[in-house]
């Protein structure tokens, strides 16, 4: 392990320090999120809605694209499968796929996208018994 540059110390060179707070856990956290994802969507072509933040659309001869941003999480919708496959193939090198949303879980198959609320539920009933 190595000092970061910057806050190396001649005469503490195997001291380190933990952070006592994760860097997600930041009040900017969310600011900086925001801001990157805002840039990259209009990087490939979304509009922020004028009456929401969360919300970015492109319209085209295709049709409409959708995606609302949730703390930091995304859900994508839209009326061309191929566009929405397009846009998660974009996002797959730079972001994780969806599998929490506000408590709902989300199981991919090969045929079929499932939604359940089991996690949340188990949460619950553990989280009252204990």
């Amino acid at each position: 392990m190595v000092q970061p540059h910057g806050f190396k110390s001649s005469t503490h060179a195997t001291i380190f320090y933990q952070l006592k707070k994760p860097l997600y856990d930041l009040k900017q956290a969310p600011r900086a999120w925001h801001s990157k994802i805002t840039q990259y969507l209009h990087q490939i072509d979304f509009k922020m809605s004028e009456s929401n933040n969360s919300l970015f659309i492109r319209s085209d001869s295709r049709g409409k694209l959708l995606i609302i941003i949730y703390a930091n999480d995304l859900v994508i919708g839209g009326e061309n499968i191929r566009d929405i496959k397009h846009i998660k193939n974009l996002f797959s090198g730079r972001f994780m796929e969806l599998h929490y949303f506000l408590g709902i879980e989300v199981i991919r198959t090969p045929s079929s996208i499932m939604i359940s609320q089991r996690h949340y539920i188990l949460n619950q009933v553990w989280n009252n018994n204990v």
